[in-house]
């Protein structure tokens, strides 16, 4: 249901209320319905309001997709920082890292990355850009790691896009119940070899 303002509430705070109940609600759709056939109408009747109150905070479904998008690598992000902060080792950070993006395809049922692919031009690229982030953390990653001797040296951009595209033919398995260990233990050893680390230590 709708946020109800209540005597300690101000305007603003329900309103952010409202708008974090909107992304949540696309969230459980996404995931319950897919991408096609969901409808604000049924954003609306999950928040507990009216159709055209959406669109007072969303024109339409695209900007939702597009706030959820970046709501989620924020969140993302913020564990990630939090896992990573005390490691040092490149192999381990690397291990952990891919379990946690592993982690995340097995939560999202609705598959975020295939939406992109039916998005217009514009919006695809900016639905991409949330990605961003999670990019920078790889290449930094493999940098640290060639810096140490651990990584072989290659083009730290290019290799962080190949791991991210190896992770990702994974999304299709996880998000129709594959375990997470069975895909970590397929794709983890295969990066690492490709990097020139030792492998017995995933």
């Amino acid at each position: 249901m709708s946020p109800k303002l209540t005597g300690g509430a101000t305007l603003a705070e329900h309103k952010a209320a409202t708008y974090e109940a909107m992304i949540d609600a696309f969230a459980d759709l996404l995931d319950q319905v897919g991408w096609q056939a969901m409808k604000l109408q049924d954003v609306a009747k999950t928040v507990g309001v009216a159709r055209t109150a959406v669109y007072n905070y969303f024109p339409d479904k695209t900007a939702l997709l597009l706030a959820w998008s970046e709501r989620e690598m924020d969140r993302f992000m913020t564990l990630a920082d939090r896992e990573l902060t005390d490691r040092v080792d490149p192999v381990d950070r690397l291990q952990i890292l891919v379990k946690l993006v592993l982690t995340e395809f097995s939560l999202h049922r609705g598959g975020g990355a295939s939406v992109a692919a039916v998005l217009p031009q514009k919006d695809r690229a900016t639905f991409l850009e949330h990605v961003a982030p999670l990019a920078k953390l790889v290449t930094d990653l493999l940098n640290d790691g060639m810096e140490q001797g651990v990584f072989v040296r290659s083009d730290p951009d290019v290799t962080g896009q190949f791991i991210m595209a190896c992770l990702e033919t994974q999304r299709p398995a996880l998000q129709t119940g594959r375990k997470v260990h069975a895909a970590v233990a397929q794709t983890l050893p295969f990066l690492l070899g490709a990097l020139g680390a030792p492998r017995d230590l995933a």
